[in-house]
């Protein structure tokens, strides 16, 4: 099995078209044809099935999919660890975080870390809690600012606890209020504590909801009002609640990763 004939199965994949395959790694139909016919004898199934010039997975493809995905992960890795260990500090991470986190934790790791390591590229991406860690355990993240779970697969680092806090249109008299209760709050749009952390939200949409003043909503103070400021007050909830935010990483080896680890303190 030849990384090339990966390459070439999985963009088949993409295209379900043998001769688009072949365009678009620049290569001939014919090349192409070759190597997945012996792929396919090396492993002893059809990758997929062809009818009516119509092609599609077979059961067997679908399995192959998802153990090139990671074989090509890890090809990749392995060369950017080589590289980043010949040239020094030279690399790229992949970085990970539940959305709407607090945009401050996240720039004051980032900015340690770009401190030291100028040169390494930084790539990030926003995901509910639960497709972070996902993300993180088949090895397409090297490290996630996220929730923790109960998953022992998984290594979590304390970053900063955020009590709730509830939203309210400015010109609402609940804006005014050192602090507020559940009893005080009327129309609640959106609670927080309703929803388990890999609930994805809609937060642009329920802000101008609640800058317009259809309700009030009960979130953790993580969550950025951003350019509703203007429009949107924040005001302590009580009884006080916490929710945490950890640094999560497994043990895939990556050297950026642990540049990364190094570089803030942990």
């Amino acid at each position: 099995m030849k990384i090339r004939q990966i390459e070439y199965f999985l963009e088949v994949e993409k295209t379900l078209n043998v001769t688009k395959a072949a365009q678009n790694m620049y290569v001939s139909q014919t090349a192409v044809t070759k190597q997945l016919q012996l792929l396919e004898e090396e492993l002893g199934f059809a990758l997929f099935t062809r009818e009516n010039k119509r092609m599609q997975l077979t059961e067997g493809g679908v399995f192959f999919k998802e153990e090139a995905l990671r074989l090509m992960h890890q090809y990749h890795l392995t060369r950017q660890n080589v590289s980043a260990y010949r040239y020094g500090e030279a690399g790229c991470i992949k970085i990970g975080f539940v959305k709407n986190l607090d945009a401050e934790l996240l720039l004051t790791y980032l900015s340690r870390f770009r401190a030291q390591h100028p040169d390494v590229e930084v790539n990030l991406y926003g995901y509910s809690n639960q497709t972070l860690h996902q993300h993180i355990q088949n090895g397409s993240l090297d490290i996630g600012f996220g929730f923790s779970t109960d998953n022992s697969h998984f290594h979590y680092q304390y970053l900063k606890s955020y009590p709730l806090i509830a939203l309210t249109a400015k010109e609402s008299p609940l804006a005014q209020k050192n602090c507020i209760s559940q009893k005080e709050l009327d129309n609640v749009i959106f609670d927080i504590r309703k929803f388990d952390e890999n609930y994805s939200i809609d937060f642009e949409g329920l802000l101008a909801k609640i800058a317009c003043g259809y309700g009030t909503a009960i979130v953790h103070q993580f969550a950025e009002v951003n350019r509703f400021h203007e429009y949107v007050a924040s005001v302590p909830f009580i009884p006080l609640q916490k929710k945490a935010v950890f640094l999560i990483y497994d043990d895939h080896y990556s050297r950026t990763k642990e540049l990364f680890l190094k570089a803030c303190q942990f």
